[in-house]
């Protein structure tokens, strides 16, 4: 009795498990609206700088005007101090790295190349 009642239990244990690793499927490849959130950089010109709203506009090809919102934590390269030296580049040639966040896009990069 004790035999087959431990056999009944490891073949319960082995459905168990079987079905178990069936069950798990290999993970979805990323949405469309996933791959969004992280495009492309953007390049063009400085156009705009408000500190106060930590924000600012860049003119890309096509004369299309994008805004960006920057934080504490974005990396500013190649201005000097930083966020406030942003705003004595305006003119410049930039690229800004950035996310997507809801409606808003948020500079995780920004670096400004030297007038030419």
């Amino acid at each position: 009795m004790k035999v087959i009642r431990t056999c009944l239990a490891v073949a319960v244990a082995g459905l168990i498990s079987v079905g178990s690793v069936a069950a798990q499927q290999p993970a979805a490849p990323p949405s469309e609206q996933e791959r969004a959130k992280t495009p492309e950089p953007v390049s063009g010109e400085l156009v705009s700088v408000a500190a106060d709203t930590k924000t600012l506009v860049v003119k890309t090809s096509g004369d299309k005007e994008m805004t960006f919102n920057y934080t504490d934590q974005t990396e500013i390269a190649g201005a000097d101090k930083g966020a406030a030296g942003l705003a004595t580049a305006k003119g410049s040639m930039v690229t800004v790295h950035y996310t997507v966040r809801g409606t808003s896009n948020v500079a995780a990069k920004i670096e400004v190349h030297p007038k030419k």
